[in-house]
C-alpha cells in the first residue's frame, strides 16, 4: 500500500445510529472489531493500516444522548440499560459484552449471498417487520413515506434530534469537534455514517460549507462520504434537515468529493433506498459553477445480522463486516490522497 503524502492523515471517521447504545468504550470496541474484521476479508493491508495507526479512525459517539431520550420517553427501556458510562457522567448505558454472542455468530459467516440471506431468515426469527420504525410504516404510511408525527411516536431520540434545537445542536457537536479539526489539517476524510448518523452527518457538512463561522474550513472536502442503512430519502427527514428552508442557491452541502449510499435488502430504516435520484441536483452543474458532488452511487447488499429478536438487516455492525462496504474502505484506504488543500496556520 503506498504511503499518504497528503499534508494530513488519512482519516476514517465514523457516526452510529439511533437507539440505545452501550457506553462509548464499548461501542468503539465492537465498531472498531467489526470494521476491521471486514477489512480483513477483502484488503489486511487495509485494516493493517488502522491498526497501526497510518490511517486515522475516530467514532463519534452519541449514545449518551440517546439513552437519556429513550429511558425518559420509554421506561420499558430501564431493563436494557443496566450499566453506566464513566465517561459520560456515568449516564445509563447497555451492558458490556452483550452483543458478543450474536457478534461472533456474524464474524464466523464467511458467504453473503442472496441464498445464504434466504437460509439467514428461515432459521431465525425474523425481525424485519417488528421494529419500531417498520411498523410504523406498514400500510398507507408505507407508501406515503414518514410524517413528523410517524418520526415523533416511533422514535423519540430521532424526533429530538430533528425537532428540539438543543438536543440536536449535542449531537452536532459530537461530530463536529472530531470533523472540524480533520478538515483544518488537511486529513484526507472518509465519512462512515449510519442511520440517523446520517441525518447529523447531512447537516454538519452543510453546516460547514456554508455557514460563515464555518469560514476557514468552508472550502475543505470530505473525500468520500459513505452512508449505511440511510433514511435521508424519506420526506419526513427531508423536511427538517438544516437546509429545508433555505433557497435552491443555499440547498445542500459543498463539501463532499463522491457520495456511496449502500442500503441493505429488507432494511426498514432505508425505506428510499436510493440518494443519486433525491439529491440528483448535486450533481448538476450550477450555471457556469461544476456540480456541486462529482458522484452520488447507491448500492445494495445482504445484511446478516441477527440480535435478540432475530434478523435484524438494519443492524451497523452487519453493514460493517460485510465485503461490499469493506471493499469501499479499503478503496479510500488505497488510494492516494488528494492534495488540495493545506493546513491553516495555528
Amino acid at each position: 500500500m503506498k504511503r499518504a503524502k497528503a499534508t494530513g492523515k488519512k482519516h476514517l471517521i465514523l457516526i452510529h445510529g439511533r437507539a440505545t447504545k452501550p457506553s462509548e468504550r464499548e461501542k468503539r470496541r465492537l465498531v472498531k472489531k467489526t470494521l476491521l474484521h471486514g477489512l480483513d476479508r477483502v484488503a489486511p493491508e487495509a485494516a493493517k493500516a488502522i491498526r497501526t495507526r497510518d490511517v486515522r479512525f475516530s467514532l463519534a459517539y452519541y449514545g449518551d444522548i440517546c439513552n437519556g431520550i429513550m429511558l425518559a420517553s420509554d421506561k420499558t427501556t430501564r431493563a436494557n440499560l443496566s450499566e453506566r458510562d464513566p465517561a459520560h457522567d456515568y449516564g445509563p448505558c447497555e451492558a458490556k459484552g452483550s452483543y458478543n454472542k450474536h457478534l461472533k455468530l456474524l464474524l464466523d459467516r464467511d458467504s453473503f449471498t442472496k441464498s445464504d440471506y434466504k437460509r439467514l431468515l428461515a432459521d431465525h426469527d425474523d425481525y424485519r417487520h417488528h421494529d419500531d420504525i417498520a411498523s410504523a410504516l406498514s400500510g398507507l404510511l408505507n407508501a406515503m413515506g414518514w410524517s413528523e408525527k410517524v418520526i415523533r411516536e416511533a422514535t423519540p431520540d430521532m424526533s429530538a434530534y430533528l425537532t428540539q434545537y438543543h438536543v440536536g445542536s449535542a449531537i452536532r457537536q459530537r461530530l463536529q469537534e472530531l470533523l472540524a479539526p480533520a478538515l483544518k489539517r488537511g486529513d484526507d476524510v472518509c465519512l462512515v455514517s449510519h442511520s440517523m448518523g446520517c441525518i447529523v452527518s447531512y447537516d454538519v457538512l452543510w453546516k460547514f460549507s456554508r455557514m460563515s463561522e464555518y469560514e476557514k474550513i468552508r472550502e475543505r472536502k470530505v473525500n468520500h462520504w459513505i452512508t449505511l442503512g440511510s433514511p435521508l430519502g424519506e420526506p419526513g427527514v427531508q423536511d427538517n434537515l438544516y437546509d429545508a428552508k433555505v433557497d435552491d442557491s443555499g440547498r445542500y452541502p459543498t463539501n463532499i468529493e463522491h457520495w456511496t449510499n449502500i442500503a441493505a435488502f429488507d432494511d426498514f430504516v432505508a425505506h428510499d433506498e436510493d440518494a443519486a435520484d433525491d439529491f440528483a441536483a448535486m450533481t448538476e452543474p450550477r450555471g457556469d459553477a461544476p456540480a456541486l458532488v462529482k458522484s452520488i452511487r447507491d448500492s445494495r447488499m445482504y445484511n446478516f445480522w441477527t440480535g435478540s429478536k432475530g434478523a435484524n438487516p438494519h443492524k451497523l455492525y452487519g453493514y460493517l463486516d460485510h465485503p461490499h462496504v469493506a471493499t469501499e474502505i479499503a478503496k479510500w484506504i488505497a488510494e492516494e490522497p488528494a492534495k488540495t488543500f493545506h493546513p491553516s496556520p495555528a
